[in-house]
C-alpha cells in the first residue's frame, strides 16, 4: 500500500487469545509509523468492542487494522460494512486457531502480519449473512459446533487448536444426528446430519475439511458442507481418513455445494456457531452470500482452487 500520510486506526483487543495485544502494541505502532502511516491506537474494553469503536471512529480514517481473534475481526468487518465506505481492513491474528487468516494467507507471526499489511493490497472478500447477523467464514450446526465456544480459554491458550480436539474427544460419546431440511439455490436435501455448515474458509476449528472442493474467497459463493450421520464404525473411520487427507471428495457421507442462498430448517431449535461464537438456537434460518463485502489487506493474491472435475459418485459434486 501507499502508506505515506495514510490515517490508520489500530484497534487492539488486549484479551484475545494469549492476551498479547498490549505487549505487542508498541512494536506494531512503531512499524506502521516508520512505513509512513499516521497511527491512532485504541484498545477494546468490556463496554466497547471493536465494532463499537470502528463504527464510532472509522469514518475519520483511511484504513482500520484490528488485532485479536476471529471475534475481533468479525466485529471490525460488521462495522466497516455498516459504515459503507469500503475502508480496507488489515488483520493481525492473535486467536487460538485463526482459520480465516490461514486460509487467505495472513501470517501467524505478528511482525510478519504487520509487514504483510505494509506491503499488501486490499482485496475483495465475500462475507455471509446469517439472518440479520454477519459472519466472516463459517455458520455451522451439529456435533462439535459448540466446541469452539465451550472449550475453555485456558485450554486454548495452552494447546491452541488442539484444545478443540480435546473437547471433541470429551463429546465423542454424545454424538447424535440432527434432522434437517436444506434448500441451496433451489436444490433440496433432507436427512440426519452429523454436521453442516456454510463457509468461506479452508478449515474450521483447525480441521482442514474444505481443501480440494474449489474454495474461493471472492467468487460470490459459500461452500455448503453436509456430513451425514454415521451408521457404522467403518463409516466413522472413513470420514476421519478423509479429514486427515484434507480431501472429502469421493466420500459418500459428504455433500458439498457452492451456492449463494441457503436455508436451514429443523424440527426443533438447533444451536449454530458463527465464527467460533454461539449463533443462537435456530429452527428456520437463511444464509446469504454478500459478494465482495469488504476489502482485506493481504500481501499475496487470495488463494484460488479450481473446482475439481472428479467428484466421485456425485454426492459431493461441487456445482455453481
Amino acid at each position: 500500500m501507499d502508506a505515506v500520510g495514510q490515517k490508520l486506526l489500530l484497534v487492539i483487543n488486549p484479551v484475545s487469545g494469549k492476551k498479547l495485544g498490549r505487549q505487542y502494541s508498541k512494536m506494531i505502532i512503531d512499524n506502521f509509523s516508520q512505513a509512513g502511516f499516521v497511527v491512532t491506537c485504541i484498545f477494546t474494553t468490556a463496554n466497547e468492542n471493536a465494532y463499537d469503536m470502528t463504527l464510532k471512529r472509522g469514518a475519520e480514517f483511511d484504513l482500520v487494522v484490528c488485532v485479536g481473534g476471529d471475534g475481533t475481526l468479525k466485529e471490525t468487518v460488521c462495522a466497516v460494512m455498516e459504515l459503507g465506505n469500503d475502508m480496507p481492513i488489515g488483520y493481525i491474528p492473535m486467536g487460538s486457531t485463526n482459520d480465516f487468516a490461514h486460509s487467505v494467507g495472513i501470517p501467524d507471526k505478528v511482525e510478519k502480519s504487520v509487514q504483510a499489511i505494509i506491503d499488501g493490497e486490499p482485496r475483495p472478500v465475500d462475507m455471509g449473512r446469517f439472518g440479520d447477523n454477519v459472519f466472516v467464514y463459517v455458520a455451522g450446526f451439529g456435533n462439535y459446533t459448540a466446541i469452539s465456544y465451550s472449550a475453555s480459554q485456558k485450554l486454548k491458550n495452552i494447546f491452541g487448536k488442539n484444545a478443540y480436539y480435546l473437547q471433541a474427544v470429551k463429546e465423542f460419546f454424545h454424538m447424535k444426528g440432527y434432522h434437517a431440511r436444506i434448500e441451496a439455490d433451489g436444490e433440496f436435501f433432507e436427512g440426519d446430519y452429523f454436521y453442516g455448515e456454510a463457509s468461506n474458509s479452508y478449515s474450521v476449528g483447525g480441521i482442514p475439511i474444505l481443501h480440494n472442493i474449489g474454495v474461493r474467497f471472492d467468487d460470490g459463493y459459500h461452500e455448503l458442507v453436509l456430513i451425514k450421520m454415521f451408521r457404522t464404525p467403518k463409516e466413522l473411520a472413513s470420514m476421519f481418513r478423509s479429514l486427515f487427507k484434507k480431501d472429502v471428495r469421493g466420500n459418500d457421507l459428504v455433500i458439498t455445494r457452492q451456492c449463494k442462498n441457503i436455508r436451514f430448517m429443523f424440527d426443533e431449535p438447533t444451536a449454530f456457531t458463527l465464527d467460533g461464537e454461539f449463533g443462537g438456537d435456530q429452527t428456520d434460518i437463511s444464509v446469504n452470500t454478500v459478494a465482495n463485502a469488504v476489502r482485506i489487506i493481504t500481501k499475496d493474491p487470495l488463494p484460488v482452487e479450481d473446482v475439481p472435475s472428479d467428484s466421485g459418485d456425485g454426492a459431493n459434486e461441487t456445482v455453481k
